[in-house]
C-alpha cells in the first residue's frame, strides 16, 4: 500500500522528521499571526454636536479692504452753467369777437307807411304825443318796415323800445340797445338807431337784429304774447 510506503520511508529517512517539524512549527506561528490580526476592535462612543443648517454655508469671503479716499474720490467736474428754464410759449389771446355790424337802411320806409290811406288812425295819433313819445313811435314803424324788408320770414306786428334796456335820445337821435320785436308770437331782441329830421321824418336808421326771447322772460319785460 502507499500509505506504508511513506511511513516506511520517513523511518529510513531520519532528517525528513526534522524538517516535518519545521514546517509545521512555521505554519502554527503563521496561524498564530493571522489570528492576532483579527482581534476585533474596542467599541468607543462618539459625541456627536448637531448643526443648525445655516452654519453649514460656507463662510462669506473676506472683502478687500476700502481703498482711501483719495483713490476713490473722483476729480471736481465743472459746475454746470446755470439756464433759466423756458418759459412755454404763451397762446396769444384772442380779441373779443366784435358783434355784428349794424345794417344801414338804404331805403326809409316809415313815410310812406303813414301815406297810406289805412295810416289815417296812426298819423292823427302822432300828432297826439310829445315829441320824445312821438320820435320813438315813429322810430318804432321804421323799425318794423326794415326787419320785414330785410327778412320776408319776419312779420313784425309791434316793438318795444325800452324792453332790456332804457333808450337814449340825443338831438333827435334815438338809440335803443335793449328794444324787442313781435313776429308770429314770439318776441325778438333787436338793436337800433333811429335820425330825425326837424321836420319830424325819419333821417336814417341801423339795426341789428337779435336772437329769440325764451318765453320765460317776457313777463319780467312786459312783452305780451298777443295785442
Amino acid at each position: 500500500m502507499q500509505r506504508a510506503g511513506t511511513a516506511a520511508r520517513v523511518l529510513r529517512e531520519p532528517g525528513l522528521p526534522a524538517a516535518l517539524c519545521v514546517h509545521l512549527l512555521f505554519g502554527l506561528l503563521l496561524a498564530i499571526r493571522t489570528l492576532s490580526s483579527f482581534t476585533p476592535p474596542i467599541e468607543t462612543s462618539i459625541e456627536v454636536e448637531m448643526v443648525a443648517p445655516e452654519s453649514l454655508a460656507p463662510p462669506a469671503p473676506a472683502q478687500a479692504p476700502a481703498p482711501p479716499l483719495a483713490e476713490i474720490a473722483s476729480p471736481p467736474q465743472p459746475a454746470p452753467p446755470t439756464t433759466q428754464p423756458e418759459k412755454p410759449a404763451s397762446r396769444p389771446v384772442p380779441p373779443p369777437a366784435e358783434p355784428p355790424a349794424m345794417i344801414t337802411a338804404r331805403t326809409l320806409h316809415s313815410e310812406s307807411v303813414l301815406a297810406n290811406p289805412r295810416s289815417r288812425g296812426a298819423r292823427e295819433a302822432l300828432k297826439t304825443l310829445e315829441a320824445s313819445e312821438r320820435i320813438e313811435q315813429l322810430c318804432n314803424l321804421e323799425a318794423m318796415s326794415q326787419i320785414h324788408a330785410w327778412k320776408a320770414e319776419f312779420e313784425p306786428d309791434r316793438v318795444v323800445a325800452y324792453a332790456m334796456a332804457s333808450t337814449k335820445l340825443t338831438k333827435g337821435a334815438l338809440e335803443a340797445e335793449g328794444a324787442a320785436f313781435r313776429s308770429r308770437k314770439q318776441w325778438y331782441s333787436l338793436r337800433f338807431r333811429c335820425e330825425t329830421a326837424a321836420n319830424g321824418k325819419v333821417a336814417g336808421f341801423q339795426f341789428r337784429v337779435g336772437a329769440a326771447i325764451p318765453r320765460s322772460q317776457w313777463a319780467a319785460h312786459d312783452l305780451p304774447p298777443e295785442h
